[in-house]
């Protein structure tokens, strides 16, 4: 698969978000936190990222993408860097929120630049995938989290010098952009679904592991289950785009509901590897599909990409506690049943006209 420039500093980028991301539930704790602070830590990071990818979608719209893209992947580089000062919970969690910020100036300008630059929104969210595939894989090679971070930091500096060999055709004033509430009402069948799907994701991926381990799972093999998402997403984002984007959309919201209802039915930890194929099926469906919908009209595509990335990371800000909630009154398959319930009333609203 042929990688363009925007594809190869989103491989890189991804590469540095996941590597740093692994450990952050482990260093959090190793710190003096309990399941209280790495959800503090998790919600600094998420808030931070939604609030920035909101506002920085919207102005790559009105003065170019570019100069967002090399802003954030700089900023992210010294995020990552200063993580290595850590010395509470709360110096990690305003570190955190320190990465959150930068990724959400750059995630979204990027994206869009991936689109525009060859129209191949499903090639460029491949090589994020391999990239999350690569961060996770040497994370777990390197162990240490001064080296893990120090890896994030100059993989992100990389990808800034590279960003200067990019070029942007950008018409400034020319073009008359929608604002954030006409975005909104535009893509309401995209946006509230998504929502609602994604929370009940992030609300499953915090006890995930737990639940694995309790059916017999070690580190290694819930390790392994997450990687065969991941493998699974880098495989099938480049194909699933050829079809049509509400069609991709709701396919993966049904997928989702059926992912959902098939993990409380696990009897054994090996059983999960085949669901999770059928999660990355689900995933590369509603995201490509998602981004296909918001990306087809060329006024206020920054704003559009920048709502959705915004609307995933406060998900995985909110998400954790419902989770926490959900499974510590009736149990981990509540949460996956909430999930699924959640991700069928987001498929009924994608038809709402």
């Amino acid at each position: 698969m042929i990688i363009t420039p925007p594809s190869l500093l989103g491989f890189l980028l991804y590469l540095a978000t996941e590597a740093s991301r692994v450990f952050i539930p482990l260093l959090t704790v190793e710190l003096g936190g309990n399941a209280l602070g790495v959800g503090l830590v998790g919600g600094a990071y998420g808030l931070a990222y939604f609030i920035a990818a909101f506002w920085f979608g919207r102005q790559a719209d009105l003065k170019g993408r570019l100069r967002f893209v090399r802003l954030g992947l700089a900023l992210s580089a010294l995020g990552f860097a200063a993580q290595m000062l850590a010395g509470s919970v709360i110096a990690l969690a305003w570190l955190r929120a320190m990465v959150g910020f930068a990724l959400g100036v750059v995630t979204g300008a990027l994206l869009v630049m991936a689109y525009e630059n060859r129209g191949s929104i499903g090639r460029y969210s491949a090589w994020c995938a391999a990239g999350w595939i690569a961060g996770s894989f040497l994370a777990a090679l390197l162990r240490n989290y001064q080296l893990i971070f120090l890896l994030s930091a100059l993989v992100c500096w990389l990808a800034f010098c590279l960003s200067w060999r990019l070029e942007e055709k950008f018409l400034l004033g020319k073009v008359s952009h929608p604002s954030f509430w006409e975005v909104l009402v535009r893509h309401h069948r995209v946006y509230l679904p998504f929502f609602l799907r994604h929370l009940g994701a992030s609300s499953v991926w915090i006890i995930f592991p737990l639940y694995l381990q309790q059916l017999g799972a070690s580190k290694f093999w819930i390790g392994m289950a997450v990687m065969t998402n991941y493998l699974g997403q880098s495989l099938l984002m480049g194909v699933v785009e050829r079809g049509d984007g509400y069609r991709l959309f709701r396919a993966g919201m049904g997928l989702s509901v059926l992912v959902f209802l098939l993990y409380p039915c696990l009897k054994i930890f090996y059983q999960v590897y085949p669901v999770q194929l059928l999660l990355a099926a689900a995933w590369s469906t509603m995201y490509i599909g998602a981004l296909s919908v918001l990306l087809r009209q060329g006024e206020g595509r920054g704003t559009a990409a920048g709502v959705l990335v915004g609307i995933i990371n406060l998900c995985g800000a909110l998400g954790p506690l419902l989770g926490g909630v959900l499974a510590y009154y009736w149990g981990y398959a509540a949460v996956m049943v909430g999930a699924a319930l959640l991700s069928l009333a987001g498929l009924c609203w994608s038809w709402n006209t």
